[in-house]
C-alpha cells in the first residue's frame, strides 16, 4: 500500500530541487588551479558568496551526541548572568527540553533577560505548558510562522536555525533539537547520532546577530547594547565566518558556499549529512573534483532515517555519483543527523543548513565555516569513526522494491529540472 504521505513528500522534493540554482562560482572554471581553502584569495570568494567575512581568534569544541552536548548547553544556561537567546527547529517534550525550560524559567526570574524563538511547526508537538511557563516567568517566547493554509509559500519558509548564545559570550550550534532521540550517544537504534558545537570568540556576535535578524521580523524590535554585544577578545587561534541561511533576504549563502568549498578542493572532500539531496550544481562539483584526483566521501543515513522519502529520492542520485567515483557510505546503527563538511584537512563547515535544496532555496538556517587544521583533524577523526558504523554503498544499493518505485518516479520526473 503505498504512503501518500511519502509519496507528495518525494514529489514535493522535486519542486524544491527545480526552484533554484547556486550562485555561478569562478572556482569552478579553474579546475586544479583553483585557489586553495587557506588562501586570501578563496577567504576572500568564500566570504563573499557567504555575504559575512572571516574572523581571527575563535575557539570551537566538538561536542558529540547527547550525552556531551546537552550537559554543556544546559551548564551554560544556568550561569548565565545578563543575556539568553535560544532559536531552534525541534523542541518536543523530553527530560533534556523540561530541564532546558526550568533553567530558562528560573534565569529569568533572576533578572536575566531570556528570549526564544521556536520554529512553530517543528516545535507544533511541544505541550503548550512549557511554553506558558516560560512566559509566567517573564521568558518572551515567538513562535516563527504558525501555519496558514491561505499563505502556503510564507508557511513553507521555517526556521531551521540552531542557536544558543549566553551572555553574548559564548555560542553554540549544530545539528540537534531537543527531543527524546538526541539522548544518550548513539549506542542503539534510538539515540540519533548527531554533534553541536561550542563557540567563543568575536564570532560569537555573528550567532548572536543570526537570532536577532529572525527576532526583529518576529517582535519589530532590535536587541542591542553591552549585555548583547559585550567586547569579545580573542579565545584561540581559529579562523571562521558565520553564514547566515535566509534566502529571501540573503540569497543561496549555504548552498553557494558548499559549492565554493568543493569547487576549491585540493585532496580530499568529507561529507557527512542527514537529508542528502544535492542540487545538479552541486552534483556536478563533486564529479569534477573526483575528475581531478580528489578523494571524496559521502556518509548518510540508511534505513534508521527519520524521513524515508529522502532517502528514495537520494537513491536516485547515487549511481551518478558512484560512477564518477564518489564514495558513499551508509550510517547503519541509527539516525545519523549530522550536517558536516571537510575540505583538504583544513577547513570545516558545520551548523544547521543541510545538503538539500530546502536549506539551501527555502528555510532559515545558520552554518559556520572554520579554517584551522587541527580543528579540521577533529572532525575527520569523527568522521572516520563514524564510517567504521557503516556499510560502503554499491550501485545496488541504489535499487529501491516495487512499492517503492511510485515514490521514485515522482523525484525523477523532476530530475530534468534539477
Amino acid at each position: 500500500m503505498i504512503d501518500w504521505k511519502c509519496y507528495l513528500g518525494l514529489l514535493a522534493i522535486g519542486v524544491l530541487t527545480s526552484c533554484g540554482s547556486l550562485q555561478p562560482n569562478p572556482h569552478a572554471v579553474l579546475g586544479s588551479k583553483a585557489p586553495a581553502v587557506q588562501t586570501k584569495e578563496f577567504k576572500e570568494q568564500f566570504a563573499k558568496v557567504g555575504k559575512s567575512q572571516w574572523l581571527d581568534g575563535n575557539k570551537v569544541e566538538t561536542l558529540t551526541n547527547g550525552n556531551s552536548f546537552f550537559p554543556r548547553m544546559l551548564a551554560a544556561v544556568k550561569a548565565a548572568k545578563k543575556t539568553i537567546v535560544f532559536e531552534s527547529f525541534v523542541v518536543v517534550d523530553s527530560q533534556d527540553t523540561y530541564e532546558l525550560v526550568m533553567a530558562l524559567s528560573e534565569r529569568s526570574k533572576a533578572g536575566v533577560k531570556v528570549h526564544v524563538i521556536l520554529d512553530a511547526v517543528g516545535c507544533r508537538k511541544l505541550d503548550k505548558r512549557y511554553i506558558q511557563a516560560m512566559r509566567e516567568a517573564g521568558v518572551e517566547v515567538e513562535l516563527y510562522r504558525p501555519f496558514n493554509y491561505f499563505r502556503p509559500l510564507w508557511s513553507n519558509h521555517r526556521d531551521h536555525r540552531k542557536i544558543l548564545v549566553v551572555d553574548g559570550k559564548v555560542g553554540f550550534t549544530g545539528g540537534a533539537g531537543h527531543a527524546h532521540a538526541w539522548r544518550g550517544d548513539a549506542r542503539n537504534e534510538s539515540e540519533w547520532r548527531d554533534t553541536q558545537y561550542e563557540v567563543r570568540g568575536p564570532v560569537v556576535a555573528d550567532l548572536q546577530r543570526g537570532f536577532i535578524n529572525n527576532w526583529k521580523e518576529l517582535t519589530g524590535r532590535e536587541l542591542s547594547g553591552e549585555a548583547y554585544f559585550p567586547r569579545l577578545g580573542k579565545a584561540g587561534s581559529m579562523e571562521a565566518v558565520s553564514i547566515l541561511g535566509a534566502p529571501l533576504e540573503q540569497g543561496d549563502t549555504i548552498g553557494s558556499t558548499y559549492l565554493a568549498a568543493i569547487d576549491a578542493a585540493k585532496s580530499s572532500i568529507l561529507i557527512e549529512h542527514a537529508y542528502f539531496l544535492p542540487p545538479k550544481d552541486l552534483r556536478e562539483a563533486m564529479k569534477r573534483a573526483c575528475a581531478r584526483g580528489v578523494e571524496v566521501e559521502v556518509i548518510l543515513p540508511g534505513y534508521k532515517i527519520d524521513a524515508k522519502y529522502v532517502l528514495i529520492g537520494s537513491k536516485l542520485m547515487w549511481k551518478e555519483l558512484l560512477r564518477a567515483g564518489v564514495k558513499i557510505y551508509i550510517y547503519e546503527p541509527s539516525m545519523m543527523h549530522g550536517k558536516l563538511m571537510v575540505v583538504d584537512d583544513k577547513l570545516s563547515i558545520i551548523g544547521s543548513g543541510n545538503f538539500d535544496p530546502r536549506s539551501m532555496f527555502t528555510n532559515d538556517e545558520l552554518n559556520l565555516a572554520v579554517l584551522d587544521k587541527a580543528f579540521a583533524r577533529e572532525q575527520r577523526a569523527m568522521f572516520e569513526s563514524d564510517k567504521l558504523r557503516c556499510k560502503k554503498a554499491i550501485e545496488e544499493d541504489a535499487e529501491v522494491s516495487f512499492w517503492a518505485l511510485p515514490w521514485q518516479w515522482s523525484a525523477w520526473l523532476a530530475m530534468p529540472l534539477l
